[in-house]
């Protein structure tokens, strides 16, 4: 009798341990497939982070900017967003 209450054991612990497998795979399954559409997104997105990244030289970055500079240049960006939301 006491066999039979450790093979119990066993199967419901294989049993669990299978399901919690099985789920994993399938939630595995549904992150690594990607859709046409979103890896042409994901490549946009990874080419847009790319120029913004190279807009200002290493030199400049590494200088302390002038307020007034600063002030200008923001005041220029939010001139061009306005205008591409105007269009």
């Amino acid at each position: 009798m006491e066999q039979i209450g450790g093979l119990v054991v066993a199967i419901l612990v294989t049993l669990i341990l299978g399901g919690i497998g099985i789920i994993a795979w399938r939630y595995w399954r549904e992150q690594v497939n990607i859709s046409p559409e979103d890896e042409e997104l994901l490549r946009e997105i990874a080419e847009l982070n790319d120029r913004q990244a190279n807009r200002i030289s290493d030199q400049r970055l590494r200088s302390r900017v002038d307020p007034d500079e600063a002030w200008q240049i923001m005041v220029q960006r939010g001139r061009k967003s306005s205008r591409r939301r105007s269009q």
